[in-house]
């Protein structure tokens, strides 16, 4: 008897203190329980992201609901709910009679409380054992929460359909509209489906949702809850819901964001505004679309394009393959997929040189050279087209990206000094030991993203203060409040003067005329700093670049890796650069860049880079980070051959001293016609070096004459689309002089 009553006294104790113990708020309350909306910048939704339940659903306050739905719902479901202490005992007994006299079960009895503690427990299988726990449970949130409390935790997680939980997620989802504006006819319509959503389910039994419809309205009005008038216009209201709209916009995009949320272990979302703009987005796709297309016939199968606000650092465009839907390679993401940058790396080794002294006036070696490699072998690097052009200026080195030049850039200032300068950018790719990459970490052999490359650009344009991309502008959780997003403070990299100077270079047509001739897609309308990449084999294209407005980031070439056929970084990414670049000033050129720091300018000698004399035949302007400008004045002319022992050792070679020459175009230049400019207004100009002796050439086009020219051996062509040869020749007496290149337009 003694122990009978001490299990009583343990077991009603149990049963007090599971009701003096309050729910768990995380039950009640799930954080991953909320799906969310990632937006442009405009609001448009590009998709919508469901919980880790695969469902649909968005969290609101009882008093962000329209009135009309509560009413519905309590009439719906549970008509004595603000007089019950969570169980309706009467409805109960009412269910078992009905259920045992049809042998069946034809109601349940349940009150909204005790679905709140149903959809809360979750229990896998159901019976007498769980039916009696969720009626202790519903119990046991009557004495915790108010009314109030729990119709606002019933209406935003109830199940209303097509996975769609909530009713402020269902109202956008059916009538894309906020729940507070939901009216009588429509209130009636959503009431009817938590009861059973797939017989009632709006878009397949719509005349049977009506007809409940109707049914609820007449309760409504036998109850005195709404007048005739009420109930005749919500009969004549229309409550068709609206098409399935699915969004799925800038898909790369938006898959990037979520590993960033995921990577920020960001919860209880319900809106992330992104930077993107839709309407530049949707052009840009099908720009990369139309220009790989026209690219097919040289095995060039898919690309990328990366915009971002040059001041704020904002995504404004992420365009990551020809087609996201593709189900071979669509879904991989060019932007930020590792890839060998080749030439378009060299800039950071320019800016690195700058920064340890070196100056734009430095005279660097383009010759056959050798390097000698970490284990023992000898390296001899190659510029594109197999050319060199001896003792070469700092700029025009870089402009026209010789890589002779850039290797031996990188072995004076050191491989291990440039890998970590690399780091600080953020390059994450280059994660590799520095004697993996050696020499030619110089010339792109590592891996970077175009998201990376294009971000390091912009801090060339944001004089050399390092931010990370900027890819969303707020988060909102479920509650409606503002989540503050970390950002870490912009980070000085390299002093500003370097920034300028090697803007001026990359903006500088002039000194990249060696290698692309001068009328190259680069060469735009407006200020623009830009550079090409091309890695060996010709698998990657790249063209990054920036005004005072926009970054631009362009790869194109396979996912697979197998290489284009001869599509360099000027002729395959280049063009669509231009095109983007555009685009986006199409309607206001931006402002030229500005010279934010102290900088010295100095008229120098074009041939030794020193301080120019009255007898300099070709003075260019140069300019300096303080401290580094030439003291010496220049000691040469400009028509001798000089071999500079002092800067280069062994390696100096001597000057080319070709009687005749053709520098633009270079050979095996590819020429786009703009298609935004009439084509009678294009040209390309043919231009030609010769010794004082020579007085007068003759121009050949394919083999044909078009004209002579005397000094200063000139002629404007007004292009045609094919494969060109051009030759020039003079006759020296018995001696005939001439070069040729070869050159296409398309």
């Amino acid at each position: 008897m003694m122990r009978l009553k001490y299990f009583l006294c343990i077991f009603f104790g149990l049963i007090v203190l599971f009701f003096i113990i309050p729910p768990q708020k995380d039950k009640l309350y799930p954080n991953d329980f909320c799906s969310f909306q990632i937006v442009a910048r405009d609001g448009k939704v590009l998709r919508e992201i469901l919980s880790d339940d695969y469902t649909t659903s968005s969290w609101v306050s009882i008093e962000k609901i329209s009135p009309w739905m509560i009413q519905t719902t309590i009439l719906r479901e549970d008509k004595r709910f603000w007089f019950h202490p969570g169980v309706d005992f009467l409805a109960l007994l009412r269910a078992l009679y009905e259920n045992v006299k049809h042998k069946r079960i034809i109601s349940g009895g349940s009150t909204i409380t005790m679905q709140v503690a149903k959809i809360t427990l979750n229990f896998k299988r159901r019976n007498i054992l769980t039916k009696l726990v969720e009626i202790m449970y519903a119990l046991k949130i009557d004495l915790h929460l108010s009314k109030q409390e729990i119709l606002e935790v019933y209406l935003n997680r109830a199940p209303y359909g097509n996975q769609t939980y909530g009713v402020e997620a269902a109202s956008r989802f059916y009538y894309r509209k906020s729940a507070n504006q939901l009216s009588l006819g429509e209130s009636c319509v959503l009431a009817v489906i938590p009861k059973s959503p797939t017989l009632f389910d709006p878009y397949i039994f719509p005349e049977r949702v009506n007809r409940e419809k109707v049914n609820i309205l007449e309760d409504l009005l036998k109850n005195k809850f709404i007048d005739s008038l009420d109930f005749t216009l919500a009969l004549r209201e229309s409550t068709s819901v609206v098409g399935k709209d699915i969004n799925f916009e800038a898909p790369h995009f938006v898959d990037y964001i979520l590993r960033k949320l995921q990577k920020k272990k960001a919860k209880n979302l319900s809106k992330v505004i992104t930077s993107i703009d839709i309407k530049l987005q949707t052009d840009l796709e099908k720009l990369l679309y139309t220009t790989l297309e026209s690219l097919k016939k040289y095995n060039v199968g898919q690309g990328a394009i990366l915009v971002m606000d040059t001041e704020t650092g904002e995504i404004l465009s992420m365009v990551g393959s020809k087609n996201y839907f593709d189900a071979r390679e669509g879904q991989v993401n060019g932007c930020t997929a590792l890839r060998q940058p080749g030439s378009s790396i060299k800039p950071f080794l320019y800016i690195l040189a700058l920064t340890s002294g070196i100056p734009a006036s430095y005279i660097l070696p383009d010759t056959i050279l050798e390097f000698r490699l970490a284990d023992g072998t000898l390296f001899a690097p190659r510029n594109y087209g197999g050319r060199y052009h001896g003792p070469t200026r700092f700029r025009e080195a870089l402009a026209s990206s010789f890589n002779v030049p850039a290797v031996y850039l990188v072995e004076k200032l050191g491989v291990q000094r440039f890998h970590n300068f690399l780091r600080e950018l953020h390059f994450e790719g280059l994660d590799r030991d520095t004697k993996f990459y050696g020499l030619s970490l110089c010339l792109g052999a590592g891996e970077v993203s175009l998201l990376e490359m294009a971000n390091g650009y912009r801090t060339i344009a944001c004089q050399g203060l390092f931010e990370e991309a900027m890819p969303i502008l707020k988060l909102n959780d479920v509650y409606g409040n503002k989540i503050n997003l970390e950002k870490e403070e912009a980070k000085r990299v390299f002093p500003r003067e370097a920034a300028y100077i090697i803007t001026d270079i990359l903006s500088d047509n002039s000194s990249r005329i060696k290698s692309f001739g001068e009328d190259n897609p680069l060469n735009l309308p407006f200020a623009c700093a830009a550079k090409t990449g091309t890695s060996k084999d010709y698998r990657d294209n790249w063209c990054v670049g920036f005004t005072r407005k926009y970054v631009v980031g362009v790869w194109v070439g396979n996912f697979d890796g197998s290489p284009m056929e001869g599509v360099s970084g000027i002729s395959g990414a280049a063009p669509l650069f231009r095109d983007v670049m555009i685009e986006l000033h199409r309607d206001q050129y931006p402002p030229v860049f500005e010279e934010f720091c102290s900088l010295v300018h100095l008229n120098i000698c074009a041939k030794s880079g020193k301080v120019a004399v009255s007898s300099c035949p070709n003075i260019i302007k140069e300019i300096f980070i303080p401290g580094t400008e030439p003291a010496e004045s220049c000691d040469i002319h400009y028509s001798q051959i000089t071999r500079n022992q002092t800067d280069f050792g062994s390696s100096a070679s001597v000057f080319s001293n070709k009687p005749i020459e053709i520098i633009n175009p270079s050979d095996n230049d590819m020429f786009k016609l703009d298609p935004h400019v009439s084509y009678s207004s294009q040209g390309i100009r043919f231009k030609v070096h010769a010794i004082k002796e020579i007085e007068e050439v003759v121009f050949k086009l394919d083999d044909k004459i078009l004209c002579s020219r005397s000094y200063p051996f000139e002629y404007l062509w007004k292009p045609v689309p094919g494969e060109h040869k051009l030759e020039v020749i003079v006759q020296d007496g018995r001696n005939k002089k001439s070069d040729e290149v070869f050159f296409i337009v398309y």
